[in-house]
């Protein structure tokens, strides 16, 4: 069987130019407008209030409604999109990569060149193979409770509750100074804990990687991030993950260090969210506090709660893939290289879903199994990201840690829990804390 004969889809349709032009206007330039890799505070503020998310949902609406369900070809001069419509191809995208679905996407690799060049996500099929193994030891992606899941609750404990002490409201500015403090010492342990510079250096990389192709590699702030990062994996510290990534040179341990330190930013803005929307829902409120209260390391309730949060505002709205292979659909060749857009809030916010715009944590069964096909919290397939665990254990402990300390109010935005809006600015939540009296 020849590559032009590998039939994936049993149809693709094109669409015409008009609507491949509100494709990109409404779906594509508001979701690279906000960030790719880092938010942008002023696009993420005017996407809440113009309702920009929303808004790209309706569209992908409206193209499934003209066209049917099946993917739809965008004739993009120079680089063709294929849009997926049915969240069983979703599934079939994601179960067949990285061939011929390569996550190594051309619009990827000029990203995330900016600030881990040589990183699992943007290598080849062989590097892949070697990279993978060592992300998901050091991440314990098998294991629904990392190995040093306790070190980790004391590093948030310790963290947040400094945070409840302070006399104000919280805020994204406070919230995240914490927050990367955690990061810091979860990844490369407690001699990081105030190396803010690190973060700094890092923020300042990925907002230039927004930039993707439009801005030139800063090859010396790169640099001196590596450098930054080695300083940390030369004598790596007992219980962080740095301690359990292979030692030497041969994987470029500052590259996929660099994901972590990354990836961790959108776990925070989950955090935030899930404390937002729990001060909205009295019941779930006082489950989540039960369980924090309970002491376990597992919290299976407030796992879904994240899960929701993260269904309800996915913080990969876009799930990238490009074709390594011709393939056949009907008398339809899809070129190689062409390109492949999932678009989750479009599956996770679909109207078909009784609980499409509402908090229903009910859904996710056992071991944060998938309630629904083409709800892709963490991706899905061989290239899930391998902190598909270890990110709702530390998320779910964190939230726990405020939940068993004090009340909190939600001050802004207003939500309307029973139509929750497309975006919540994390940037703009405000929290009222009011610390509970411990028992003498």
């Amino acid at each position: 069987m020849n590559a032009r004969s590998h039939a994936i889809f049993p149809r693709v349709n094109r669409a015409g130019w008009f609507d491949t032009l509100r494709v990109l206007t409404a779906v594509v330039a508001p979701t690279v407008a906000k960030g790719i890799i880092i938010r942008r505070p002023t696009m993420e503020r005017l996407a809440e209030r113009q309702g920009f998310d929303r808004t790209a949902v309706e569209q992908m609406q409206r193209l499934r409604n003209k066209y049917g369900p099946a993917p739809l070809l965008l004739p993009i001069p120079l680089r063709p999109q294929l849009l997926i419509l049915d969240p069983a191809d979703v599934a079939t995208v994601l179960q067949s990569s990285p061939e011929p679905f390569a996550a190594a996407t051309t619009e990827m690799h000029a990203a995330l060149v900016h600030f881990e060049p040589k990183n699992v996500l943007i290598s080849s099929d062989s590097r892949r193979a070697e990279l993978r193994p060592a992300h998901e030891h050091a991440l314990a992606a098998a294991d629904r409770l990392h190995p040093y899941a306790m070190h980790f609750k004391n590093i948030v404990d310790e963290e947040f509750l400094q945070v409840l002490n302070l006399p104000r409201e919280l805020d994204w500015p406070a919230f995240s100074q914490a927050w990367f403090r955690i990061v810091r010492r979860i990844v490369l342990g407690q001699r990081a804990r105030n190396d803010v510079t690190l973060t700094e250096t890092l923020n300042e990389l990925r907002g230039r990687a927004n930039w993707a192709f439009a801005a030139p590699v800063d090859q010396r702030k790169l640099a001196r991030f590596h450098d930054q990062v080695g300083r940390y994996l030369r004598e790596p510290e007992k219980y962080s993950l740095v301690n359990r990534f292979p030692r030497g040179d041969e994987l470029a341990p500052e590259n996929q260090v660099a994901q972590w330190l990354f990836a961790f930013d959108a776990a925070g803005i989950a955090v935030m969210r899930t404390l937002a929307l729990l001060a909205c829902h009295v019941s779930y409120w006082g489950k989540a506090v039960e369980e924090a209260i309970g002491g376990d390391l597992d919290r299976p309730f407030t796992r879904s709660c994240l899960l929701e949060v993260l269904r309800l505002w996915p913080t990969t709205p876009a799930i990238l893939r490009q074709l390594t292979k011709d393939i056949q659909s009907g008398d339809r060749v899809i070129a190689r290289g062409t390109g492949v857009i999932i678009f989750v809030p479009f599956f996770h916010r679909d109207p078909a879903l009784l609980y499409a715009n509402r908090m229903e944590p009910s859904i996710w069964g056992q071991n944060d199994a998938l309630p629904a096909a083409g709800l892709v919290p963490f991706s899905a397939g061989p290239v899930i990201c391998p902190a598909h665990n270890l990110v709702p254990t530390i998320a779910s402990l964190a939230v726990g840690t405020f939940l068993s300390a004090a009340e909190i109010v939600l001050l802004h935005p207003s939500l309307d829990v029973a139509n929750l809006p497309g975006t919540l600015n994390h940037y703009g939540i405000r929290l009222k804390l009011i610390a509970r009296r411990r028992e003498k």
